[in-house]
C-alpha cells in the first residue's frame, strides 16, 4: 500500500512538473510570437512608408516639367530607397527563417534594385564621394539627359511598387500608416504575399537589381 501511495505521489509530482514545463513553453512561445509580430510590424511600416513617399516625391518631380531637383527631394529619395532595400531584406530573411517562403517564390532582386537606386542617387545624382551617403547637396540639382532618363525609369518602378503596396495594404498612405491594423496584416500573412508580389514583378519586368542605374 505504501509503495502504491509513493507511486501515486511521484506520478502527481511528475504531472505537476510537466504542466509547469508546458505552461512555461507556452508563455515563451507567446513572447516570441509577440516579438516577431512587433518586429514585422515595424519593418512593414518603414518599408511601405518609404515606397509610398518615394512614389509621391517622384510623381511631383516628374510632373513639375523641369529637370531641376531640390536637395531635400534627392535626399529624401536616397534615404527612402535605402530603407526599402534594408527592410525588404529583413522581411525576406524573416520569411525564410520562419519557412514562409522559398527561393522559388521570392528572391533578393527587389532589395538589390533598391540598393542600386540608392547608390545612384547618393553618388551620381547628389554627388557625394562616399558610396551610399545621402547627405544633402548644397544647391539645387540640375539633371543631365542621362540622369533624367534614369529618374523616369526609377519612377516607373516606384509606381509598380506603390501599386502592390496599396493593393495589399490599402490603409497605408504617404502620410503615415497609423490606420493600418498590423495584427491583421501579420496574422493574415499579407506581408508574405507582399514579398511574393514584389518578386513576381521583379521577374516579369526583367529587373536585374545590379547596375541598372548605378553604372
Amino acid at each position: 500500500m505504501a509503495i502504491k501511495r509513493s507511486l501515486v505521489a511521484i506520478c502527481t509530482v511528475l504531472l505537476i512538473i510537466s504542466i509547469i514545463i508546458i505552461f512555461l513553453q507556452f508563455k515563451e512561445n507567446q513572447s516570441y510570437e509577440r516579438y516577431i509580430s512587433a518586429k514585422l510590424s515595424q519593418s512593414l511600416s518603414d518599408f511601405l512608408t518609404a515606397i509610398l513617399v518615394s512614389e509621391e516625391t517622384l510623381h511631383q518631380y516628374i510632373n513639375s516639367g523641369n529637370k531641376e531637383m531640390l536637395p531635400n527631394q534627392a535626399t529624401m529619395l536616397c534615404y527612402n530607397f535605402k530603407t526599402i532595400g534594408t527592410e525588404y531584406e529583413e522581411l525576406l530573411h524573416t520569411a525564410k527563417s520562419l519557412k514562409k517562403v522559398n527561393g522559388v517564390q521570392t528572391d533578393q532582386i527587389t532589395a538589390n534594385a533598391a540598393q542600386d537606386i540608392h547608390f545612384f542617387l547618393a553618388r551620381q545624382l547628389i554627388g557625394n564621394g562616399v558610396l551610399g551617403d545621402c547627405t544633402p547637396a548644397m544647391s539645387t540639382l540640375t539633371l543631365n539627359d542621362k540622369q533624367f532618363e534614369k529618374i523616369k525609369g526609377i519612377y516607373e518602378i516606384s509606381k509598380q511598387w506603390s501599386a502592390i503596396a496599396k493593393n495589399l495594404v490599402p490603409e497605408a498612405t504617404p502620410n503615415g500608416v497609423e490606420n493600418v491594423n498590423w495584427d491583421l496584416v501579420v496574422n493574415d500573412k499579407v506581408w508574405v504575399q507582399l514579398l511574393k508580389d514584389y518578386s513576381t514583378y521583379a521577374h516579369e519586368s526583367g529587373m536585374t537589381g545590379t547596375n541598372q542605374f548605378f553604372n
